[in-house]
């Protein structure tokens, strides 16, 4: 990932539209979700472009599909029913072919859709047909198209779109999630809408919020590298070179530039210089990168709303993401796509927040946050994305917190780092049982606090070095503490479907693997890939797993049960400013809350949908 973020100008919309004689004025934008549903008997015509590089496409077929709704990539549903084609300026119209209503049972109602175009002549001499080539653009829901929208399909909307459908899309016609407009997936076409203009075949997208930027000169890099196979005949070096570089160590090449990047997407650590050395010299998209980064992955980052020395990271069922800040006297709340939730200073409440550090969210949508100065548990009561209101408790011996986890009864769970010991606390903000917990003893000063699916409560001891786990019923089943005689300074805990406990040793910069039961699966701590000050563990819906590293030139390292060695390269993914908190959300992105550099990033697609907020998927 990268910082420079210029915005490349390209003239189209009125000029294009005009010379394809295909609209009816000048409009050119995709109508926001309120418009009225098509119909059947009511299909408009809807109009595009079809550009390699800045070359029209002329001959592509061109198919608007339906996201499936049978599960994560699932068939989705072609909507055409005849033969469209662009035309020699790279133009075409689909009207009367198409309605996206008739059909409720493939693909629900008002449901997100994509286009693709395939195949082709990029404006070479006789008669030649591209089968490398496929682009495509996420739109949206149905109901944002009218007779007015304009599309543009090239490689910077195909570049946007894979990315930030990548986890849920297995090829062009297969992009799904389980059940009708998923709250997952249809965050991930918002995003790709920032990511990419889809109207203009640009980058960033119109709904990029003000506080937020994009990577740009990677996207079009990545751009670049399809281009150079799009605007060939699709059989020599510049398609075998990039389906070369885009091919994952004992995996399958790609046969067509959407493959590409899917691929790319996935293994965001592999051959990155050979694929920017893809980029021609005269690249159609400027500016592009000059120099390899340190991988493929593509992040949001987001800045202002009250961002000081964030620590903990939490995601709400709608993918909203709430983040406490131990440097300021607030909360933030950030949409999926990163708009400001909470205003430019962020929640602030009653002066009862300063110096917060943990965040969960429980099932009702209330985000609760640990305040480590002040000794106390905020519970924010959430509807919409909106704080409505907040109140304190320091019941239980609530000392100093630093970590917080809520189980599936909405009960409270909180590490007090001060005051050696674990509370439990009631929705209502009352302690439950004897709390506070001090492990009969053992507990020195608890940095974070997890549950498990069956309601187990883990926490790590920064200082005794030692796991601690206790039952639901406040029963200590850890004894004198897990330990794998290795870990020196454990701070994040996560737990993964199995009930096998990730940790996070900032000691001695690896990571340890407990099973349900407390013994050490493996015969010596990850290290590697990316590792550096590990702080912060999260385990995305496949059970892959995700750290953050805080070092100050951070990174994420991504680790696998039943591996030898972490799935990151050397370095980690991304370049991030000491990221100190992690979460996965239900569209697969990876969000850091980066405590060095007063930001937050959200890496698009780069793992696996997830359950949030995490209590959903907890017990007892």
């Amino acid at each position: 990932m990268k910082t420079l973020f210029t915005v490349r100008k390209i003239n189209v919309a009125c000029l294009l539209v005009a010379l394809a004689m295909l609209v009816d004025g000048c409009g050119t934008g995709l109508a926001p979700g309120g418009q009225s549903v098509l119909t059947p008997s009511g299909a408009i015509k809807v109009n595009g472009m079809v550009h390699g590089g800045q070359q029209p496409v002329s001959g592509a077929t061109i198919q608007l599909y339906a996201v499936g709704i049978a599960g994560i990539k699932s068939a989705a549903t072609p909507l055409i029913g005849t033969t469209v084609q662009t035309l020699a300026d790279g133009s075409f119209s689909i009207t009367g072919d198409w309605d996206c209503t008739s059909n409720t049972a493939a693909y629900g109602v008002n449901p997100q859709l994509y286009i693709v175009a395939t195949g082709g002549n990029p404006g070479l001499s006789g008669s030649v047909n591209n089968g490398a080539l496929a682009m495509m653009a996420a739109l949206g829901p149905c109901s944002g198209l009218t007779a007015s929208s304009f599309l543009f399909i090239d490689e910077v909307t195909t570049v946007a779109s894979v990315v930030a459908l990548s986890p849920f899309m297995a090829d062009i016609a297969h992009v799904g999630a389980q059940g009708a407009n998923a709250t997952g997936l249809v965050n991930a076409f918002a995003t790709a809408n920032v990511l990419a203009n889809m109207t203009t075949g640009s980058s960033p997208g119109s709904g990029l919020p003000a506080n937020a930027t994009v990577p740009i000169s990677e996207i079009y890099s990545l751009a670049d590298m399809l281009a150079a196979c799009v605007n060939s005949d699709g059989t020599g070096a510049s398609c075998s070179g990039l389906f070369s570089a885009a091919t994952p160590a004992g995996g399958s090449a790609p046969a067509n530039t959407v493959a590409a990047m899917l691929n790319i997407n996935a293994n965001p650590g592999s051959n990155v210089a050979a694929l920017l050395g893809l980029v021609p010299a005269s690249a159609p998209f400027q500016p592009a990168l000059t120099v390899a980064p340190n991988d493929w992955s593509v992040a949001l980052n987001f800045t202002g709303g009250g961002l000081n020395a964030p620590v903990g990271i939490a995601i709400d069922a709608s993918g909203n993401a709430w983040v406490a800040n131990a440097g300021g006297n607030s909360v933030t709340g950030l949409s999926s796509v990163g708009a400001l939730l909470t205003g430019a200073s962020g929640y602030m409440g009653a002066n009862n927040i300063f110096g917060a550090q943990g965040v969960a969210v429980d099932r009702s949508g209330n985000v609760w946050v640990a305040d480590t100065l002040l000794s106390s548990v905020v519970e924010l009561t959430v509807s919409g994305g909106v704080v409505q209101s907040s109140a304190s408790f320091t019941a239980g011996g609530i000392s100093g917190p630093t970590g917080i986890a809520i189980d599936s009864q909405n009960n409270v769970w909180v590490s007090n780092f001060a005051g050696g010991s674990v509370t439990e606390l009631s929705s209502v903000g009352a302690a439950v049982g004897a709390s506070p917990l001090t492990a009969a003893g053992v507990l020195q000063n608890p940095s974070t606090v997890a549950v498990d699916s069956g309601g187990n409560v883990w926490v790590t001891d920064n200082s005794a070095a030692t796991v601690a786990k206790f039952s639901n019923s406040q029963t200590l089943l850890s004894g004198a503490g897990f330990t794998d005689n290795a870990m020196l300074a454990p701070e994040g805990v996560a737990l993964d479907a199995s009930g096998r406990a990730w940790v996070a040793d900032n000691g001695i910069s690896a990571a340890s693997l407990f099973a349900a039961g407390g013994g050490s699966l493996l015969a010596a701590p990850y290290m590697g890939g990316g590792l550096s000050l590990p702080a912060a563990v999260a385990v995305d819906g496949q059970g892959v797993v995700w750290v953050a590293n805080s070092q100050t030139a951070g990174s994420i390292s991504k680790l696998g049960f039943g591996l030898s060695a972490p799935l990151s390269p050397a370095t980690g993914f991304g370049v991030l400013n000491a990221p100190s908190g992690i979460a996965v959300d239900s569209s697969g992105s990876v969000w850091t809350a980066n405590a060095g550099d007063n930001s937050v990033s959200e890496v698009i697609g780069l793992a696996m949908p997830a359950t949030v907020p995490l209590a959903a998927g907890v017990g007892p």
